[in-house]
């Protein structure tokens, strides 16, 4: 699917050296991801390999051969929780702003609902405002702060833990804590 001049294509194990640039760029960044870096390259591949054989969703925004974003959901591994997945994006900073953030995300819950993903969980740090207020009009709901969670140096920030239920399970309540 084309949006202007962006592609969104689905990932493959071919972006993998891209994909590493690209979070490496925003990780440094220290505004958007937990990690302050990209991962090691053999990490890069191994978790792009073992996540789309486990049949995760993960899209690509291409611009002139160049990925400039990606959006992933990431299935729990454990059984009791196989119906959840977390959500990853980042983008390019010149793409920000623009619309392409929610596009890639609106493809990939539209995947992910597809395949069956039940819940979708997403952190993002509480200064992120923007992110928040795109979540939020996606029907992600706040489920609590971390506060001081994360520590840049000698900056503390709160992380915000967000998810989204599938609408099959938005009316079914769970037991409170007592």
């Amino acid at each position: 699917m084309t949006y202007g001049d962006i592609l969104f294509r689905p990932m493959s194990i071919d972006d993998a050296a891209d994909f590493n640039r690209l979070v490496g760029v925003v990780a440094r960044e220290r505004r958007y991801l937990r990690f302050i870096d990209a991962p090691s390259m053999d990490g890069t591949v191994n978790f792009l390999r073992d996540s789309l054989a486990a049949g995760n969703p993960h899209l690509a925004a291409v611009v002139d051969g160049e990925l400039v974003g990606w959006c992933d959901v990431c299935r729990h591994s454990f059984e009791i929780e196989a119906h959840v997945g977390r959500l990853g994006i980042g983008l390019a900073q010149e793409f920000r702003g623009k619309g392409l953030g929610k596009a890639l995300l609106d493809m990939t819950l539209a995947a992910a609902e597809r395949l069956n993903f039940q819940r979708i969980e997403l952190t993002a740090f509480s200064d992120n405002r923007r992110a928040i207020a795109l979540y939020e009009t996606r029907g992600f709901v706040h489920e609590g702060v971390m506060r001081a969670a994360a520590r840049f140096g000698d900056e503390y920030r709160d992380i915000v833990l967000m998810a989204r239920l599938a609408s099959s399970l938005s009316d079914k309540g769970t037991s409170a804590v007592d």
